[in-house]
């Protein structure tokens, strides 16, 4: 800075008094706490990828035709029979074709959490059979079936219709979001209270 730009901005300066400490305003709580809650999300994302192993020795491989299907513990027979023939409406879809498999199992996982917040049920995610896939034949497709597994909220999954995607696709079922099973207890409640 100049000898002639040091003068200029102190007379510009000139008249002008520093705040008292107590006019400044400090920002707490509301802050504080979303900048908590961000970072113990974050935590919590980087805890369920690592749980989603890239280890390609770890993933069972299956075969680019093969039908999965999947059903965890507590979804009803006929649900799951209804699910499997696609008598769902999907509420969203993935295309994780031609992704490398960090980036894939990244939008996978980020793609069921929302999914899930946004009280969606049923979805599809797009793999392709990974025919020509070497030296691991279906190899994204084996590993979207091992992370499905894993991740929370996951109820079951099963290979698409042909009209989905048949064998290159997976519609993925999800338990309800913590709403939706309140708003269903609430709604259970009330009828139980009217036949009472």
């Amino acid at each position: 800075m100049s000898e002639d730009d040091s003068a200029l901005f102190l007379a510009s300066m000139q008249g002008v008094k520093p705040l008292k400490s107590s006019q400044v305003a400090t920002l707490h709580g509301a802050n504080n706490q979303h900048s908590d809650q961000l970072r113990h999300q974050a935590a919590q994302r980087r805890l369920a990828l690592d749980k989603l192993s890239l280890d390609l020795a770890e993933i069972m491989p299956i075969a680019p035709d093969a039908v999965v299907s999947v059903k965890k513990e507590g979804v009803q027979g006929q649900v799951f029979k209804l699910f499997r023939q696609g008598k769902y409406e999907v509420q969203a879809d993935l295309d994780l074709k031609g992704i490398a498999l960090p980036r894939a199992r990244e939008l996978l996982y980020d793609f069921v959490v929302n999914s899930q917040q946004a009280g969606f049920r049923a979805l599809i995610v797009i793999h392709g059979t990974g025919v020509n896939n070497q030296p691991f034949p279906a190899k994204l497709k084996s590993c979207v079936t091992a992370w499905l597994e894993e991740i929370q909220g996951v109820q079951a999954f099963h290979s698409a219709p042909k009209i989905w995607g048949g064998a290159g696709a997976m519609m993925v079922m999800l338990a309800k979001s913590s709403q939706d099973k309140l708003e269903t207890a609430e709604q259970h409640q009330k009828g139980q209270h009217r036949w009472a």
